[in-house]
């Protein structure tokens, strides 16, 4: 009887230890989707829609030991505003995420069309949200247009190049995915634009685009390919 008695509890620890390790765990299997996006972008002064806005959408995983720190991009999404100042991202999922977990403020939103302030949207987080939904689906963004120097656009926009090296590079260290930057070639495009206009301040404001060329062997060890073939030069 005892020995039965023993069994029991020791099999009862296994399981009840188990239990624990994957629910306070920040890494476990989960099913992501999105349901899609739909928004409109006008100008702040005019209020008239504004095209040709590039708009990035990106749902990142993060972990680490305080579930912290940016593991992998689950999905970086690109579109461009049309006449009426549109854009779409379409609904996807789901998707198997074997490490990370989605934080409730996913997706991040940006937004840049050049000579005006750069946009970045989130959802407010709070426990237990439905990550699958956007708080900025049917709404409308104003951009504003940047008054002052390119040398204070460059500065300005240095929180849009940090966040698309982050999502399309660094998250690379821990994923061992180095290519999300080929998600966004647009808005590459746009700072590279930039970086030739500002090559003749010798300015120390660094691009998103200037880094990546600054790691091309390592992209290509990569298997990403250059950046001058993504951007078509």
């Amino acid at each position: 009887m005892k020995r039965n008695v023993r069994s029991e509890s020791t099999g009862s620890s296994v399981v009840l230890g188990l239990t624990l390790l994957f629910s306070s765990s920040p890494s476990f299997a989960l099913f992501y989707s999105a349901e899609a996006i739909e928004g409109w972008v006008i100008d702040m002064e005019t209020g008239r829609p504004l095209e040709g806005v590039i708009v990035v959408a990106h749902w990142q995983l993060r972990g680490g030991f305080e579930g912290g720190t940016p593991i992998r991009e689950l999905r970086i999404l690109e579109t461009v505003t049309d006449t009426n100042g549109r854009y779409l991202f379409p609904s996807w999922g789901p998707k198997l995420a074997l490490m990370g977990q989605l934080r409730s403020e996913s997706p991040e939103i940006l937004m840049f069309k050049p000579g005006y302030k750069f946009q970045l949207l989130n959802n407010p987080w709070y426990s237990d949200r439905d990550t699958s939904k956007s708080d900025w689906n049917g709404q409308t963004v104003k951009l504003e247009r940047f008054a002052g120097t390119l040398g204070e656009y460059a500065q300005h926009l240095w929180l849009l190049n940090n966040t698309l090296w982050n999502a399309g590079y660094t998250v690379g260290e821990h994923s061992g995915d180095f290519c999300g930057w080929r998600s966004f070639p647009r808005m590459l495009r746009a700072m590279d634009e930039l970086d030739r206009k500002l090559e003749p301040l010798r300015l120390m404001e660094t691009s998103v685009t200037a880094r990546l060329r600054a790691n091309e062997a390592k992209l290509l060890a990569a298997g990403c390919g250059s950046v001058a073939d993504s951007l078509g030069k």
